[in-house]
């Protein structure tokens, strides 16, 4: 991706199309700063829930695709034409990949918090898991669609295939999680204040979650790298997790307090995010480059 950068800098170009090839990634972020910003001011009915199942909004939906996706493209298209464009859609909807990229995405942060929410509170919620087995097809999957059709994929194809693997081209893999940390970080500063209304609350919300936000951008990462450069995957998980933490969501099937469910999960993110991290070397999961020597013995 910097490669075909680097050649499209070098043809002749207006200056604002020159200064977007040379800074991509501040392109990406003052467009989607702008975007979101703005959408902080749409009708109060968009960003309550109840027009779109499992609790999303069409506030958040707009800001996912609108916010993110489309200003991946409009800034891929911009430094890499239409071979660009088509690498990032070929990369953000990728799924052919190994079952066990599917079953670890969806499945294990599931498992991980049913086995640690029966550690930590007995068999109690597991009882209401049976009780209302009813609500994980009328209320967790329907939100759990909707985080993957309006949501967290679109989220992840301007965060992981467009900032995540730019700055990974540049960076490597743990400071590239890291830096893309801190600009998703800020990218929920609108959203949350939509919510809260309040600054001082999202304040406090924020930075309560940025440890857990850095844990996220680590497994999403290791999870793309690994998966073949899938953004779907990274995206899958990242739905999964909101579908879970969701009130409407696992919340409800489970009935526990929002609040707590949203602490265990971080602290599982946190977690696994580290053994991940010291497990590949800080790699997350991305090949190293064949050496010269490793050329020549081939």
């Amino acid at each position: 991706m910097a490669e075909k950068t680097e050649q499209a800098a070098g043809t002749d170009f207006s200056p604002l199309r020159s200064w977007i090839i040379r800074h991509p990634i501040a392109t990406f972020l003052v467009l989607v700063y702008a975007t979101t910003t703005a959408l902080v001011f749409v009708p109060k009915g968009l960003t309550e829930p109840g027009l779109l199942p499992g609790g999303a909004t069409p506030h958040g939906a707009l800001e996912n695709v609108f916010g993110s996706a489309v200003q991946a493209f409009i800034v891929t298209a911009l430094i890499g034409g239409k071979a660009g464009v088509r690498d990032l859609a070929r990369r953000s909807f990728r799924w052919r990949v190994p079952l066990r990229w599917y079953a670890i995405s969806l499945l294990a942060p599931l498992l991980i918090l049913l086995i640690a929410i029966t550690i930590l509170y007995g068999l109690a919620p597991l009882r209401a898991l049976a009780q209302n087995w009813l609500l994980l097809f009328t209320a967790f999957l329907p939100a759990l669609a909707i985080m993957i059709v309006l949501n967290n994929v679109a989220e992840e194809i301007g965060w992981t295939g467009f900032v995540f693997a730019q700055l990974q081209d540049r960076h490597g893999p743990l400071r590239a999680a890291v830096l893309t940390t801190l600009f998703f970080w800020l990218f929920h500063v609108p959203s949350t204040y939509v919510e809260t209304r309040s600054w001082a609350t999202t304040a406090l919300v924020l930075g309560i979650f940025l440890l857990p936000h850095l844990g996220s951008r680590l497994i999403t990462g290791w999870l793309y790298n690994s998966s073949g450069s899938s953004v779907l995957i990274a995206g899958l998980f990242h739905s999964m997790h909101n579908a879970t933490v969701n009130p409407t969501g696992l919340v409800a099937v489970l009935a526990l307090p929002q609040f707590e469910v949203l602490l265990i999960m971080a602290g599982i993110v946190v977690l696994a995010a580290a053994i991940i991290a010291v497990a590949t070397r800080g790699r997350l999961g991305l090949r190293r480059p064949a050496s010269d020597a490793d050329l020549n013995r081939g």
